[in-house]
């Protein structure tokens, strides 16, 4: 969970000025593929002052191979694309093999599959 520094105002009254503070962002569900080198996944804002509010989705997207992020939130009404360097492409790598190494052996751990883990798709 990501708590928003300046989270987005959103009126809880249509034509009111009743805004509700949508300050928590959550990325799920997303899935992360080695193979493809991508990040896709479900932003989900929220209100931890106005818990009953409906929640705001969007979308999030990081391609290494294009050195692409996107960011969407129709609802808001918000696109932001950006270009990332060749360090933040490597910490995406990192982040995507950890997790997937993680899974891995943990499916070894349990004896749900036979075999030995190596890095790699």
């Amino acid at each position: 969970m990501i708590t928003l520094t300046t989270p987005p105002q959103i009126n809880s009254v249509l034509g009111g000025t009743a805004p509700i503070a949508y300050n928590k962002l959550v990325l799920g569900p997303f899935t992360m593929d080695g193979v493809t080198q991508t990040v896709r996944g479900t932003l989900r804002l929220t209100s931890t002052a106005s818990p009953s509010m409906q929640p705001i989705t969007g979308t999030l997207t990081i391609t290494v191979p294009s050195s692409d992020v996107t960011v969407e939130v129709a609802q808001l009404d918000f696109y932001r694309r950006i270009t990332s360097n060749s360090g933040q492409n490597t910490a995406v790598l990192g982040i995507i093999e950890t997790a997937q190494a993680s899974l891995e052996n943990g499916l070894i751990s349990l004896g749900l599959i036979g075999g030995t883990r190596t890095a790699g798709v």
